[in-house]
């Protein structure tokens, strides 16, 4: 019977931290979301630099909506997942992409935007939940491309370019 006790209390610790974590992401959304608001809009023709952070942040604001109306939604004696992740694992999963966050700002003027895009998807993906080498860099390669693409070509956003042109 304390097992079951046991871990009824685990669940919903489980359950506090996801909402705990949701309602994070979605003030974090809105912070950015207002903050792109200081830089112009632009229109479709000519964008501004507004629609990154502003299209971040939304999208910022949808996924911990999600998550808050899924953890609103699972019921009590819903059974944990089998890969649960430990307090501390999540602490080192979120430090981790903050620093990563942290280091883009210095390294896009040295390296540009394609390598720094390149080198933060291998560093997340790796440090975060480590894949194979080989699905990591083709990831990491067609987002930096596919990125460069839709922003610098589609777009006409002038990127930060490294000693080699990009």
């Amino acid at each position: 019977m304390t097992t079951g006790l046991r871990e009824t209390t685990q669940r919903d610790k489980m359950k506090k931290g996801d909402r705990i974590l949701a309602v994070f992401w979605i003030l974090l959304g809105l912070t950015i979301s207002i903050w792109s608001a200081t830089f112009p809009l632009g229109g479709l023709k000519d964008p501004g630099p507004a629609y990154f952070p502003l299209g971040c942040g939304l999208i910022f604001i949808l996924l911990g909506a999600i998550v808050l109306l899924k953890t609103h939604k699972e019921g009590l004696y819903q059974k944990p997942s089998e890969d649960h992740v430990t307090r501390r694992a999540a602490i080192r999963r979120v430090s981790t992409v903050l620093a990563g966050m942290i280091l883009v700002v210095p390294l896009l003027k040295i390296l540009g935007f394609v390598s720094t895009v390149f080198l933060l998807l291998l560093f997340l993906v790796q440090s975060i939940e480590p894949q194979k080498w080989r699905v990591t860099l083709f990831y990491a390669f067609i987002s930096a491309i596919g990125s460069f693409t839709v922003f610098d070509v589609l777009l006409k956003v002038p990127l930060p370019r490294n000693i080699f042109g990009f």
